[in-house]
């Protein structure tokens, strides 16, 4: 007959032994992953998303940025500390994109109805593309068709385009820049036409997003140029004249004796004849940031936060 004795030294031993089986298994992970199906009173928690100590810069206009402008503005804003010098924090190297719609003018951003805004959210019938993207889905310039793509879900029932920008979760801007003048030319002839578009865009922005409006690049003609410059002059004292935003203007005689009438800054055809005098190329636009830095980082340094 087994003694008492014998038996509580054996079930010592099992227990020895299964201890040294729980202890030789490989360490267990920091986070225990769940076997089953939580009970219903159970929450998970979700992971959270990582945290970016970047700023985020939105740079919004027309066809000159699907033509080649939209790299130089990137580049731009994306090193504004080493374009302007010291910036507040997430500012020094910021993430920035750009996009340009073709043929649009700031009236067509802001636009509710289907009728004005179709320039925007209306389906190209020839390329099925109406937009120049940079800096969203790839650093180069992706062409893409706004309202179709689901990158940029822009033409929402009711809403305009630049009100559903920014309440598009994927674009949440710690600067927007508003780049346009080309197709406002002749409606911005008359003051009140630019005052009346202005005040319609800044209603529709956020009030405590920074904002820049800036004119574009002057074209190859001269006449045309005049003619913008007017109208670059009634939209700078709309936008002076009521907001927040900062303004630099495209137009100067710096940057027209630059770029107007100089071929190399335009696309030719074989014998050198200008082909596109209103789109300048990707290097025009490099040369158009080069003269405006400091007016750009003037504005920059006085709408960001200090």
């Amino acid at each position: 007959m087994v003694s008492r004795i014998t038996l509580a030294f054996a079930a010592l031993c099992l227990i020895y032994a299964c201890t040294q089986v729980v202890d030789l298994r490989p360490e267990a992970p920091a986070v225990a992953l769940p076997t089953s199906a939580p009970a219903p009173e159970e929450t998970i928690k979700p992971t959270p998303l990582p945290t970016f100590d970047t700023a985020e810069v939105l740079v919004l206009g027309d066809s000159q940025i699907s033509f080649g402008a939209g790299g130089a503005y990137t580049a731009f804003f994306a090193n504004l500390e080493q374009n302007c010098g010291a910036m507040p924090p997430g500012f020094a190297r910021a993430e920035a994109a750009a996009i340009g719609v073709r043929s649009t003018a700031l009236h067509h951003w802001t636009a509710r109805d289907s009728e004005t805004r179709g320039m925007i959210c209306d389906v190209d019938e020839k390329f099925g593309v109406n937009a120049g993207s940079y800096g969203v889905t790839s650093a180069g310039r992706t062409y893409v068709q706004i309202g179709a793509d689901p990158n940029y879900p822009f033409c929402p029932t009711g809403r305009s385009p630049l009100e559903a920008v920014f309440e598009t979760p994927k674009y949440d801007p710690d600067l927007v820049v508003l780049a346009f003048l080309g197709n406002a030319t002749d409606r911005w002839q008359n003051a009140a036409n630019a005052r009346n578009d202005w005040q319609t865009a800044a209603a529709q922005l956020p009030g405590e997003t920074p904002c820049i409006v800036m004119t574009t690049i002057p074209s190859y003609m001269g006449d045309e140029n005049d003619r913008r410059s007017r109208a670059q002059s009634n939209l700078a004292a709309a936008v002076t004249g009521e907001g927040t935003c900062a303004f630099v203007p495209g137009f100067t005689s710096a940057t027209r004796r630059a770029i107007e009438g100089n071929a190399a800054y335009f696309r030719t055809d074989a014998s050198g004849a200008v082909t596109d005098p209103r789109h300048p190329t990707a290097s025009s636009a490099e040369t158009f940031i080069d003269i405006q830095t400091p007016a750009l980082c003037a504005a920059v340094a006085a709408v960001l936060p200090k």
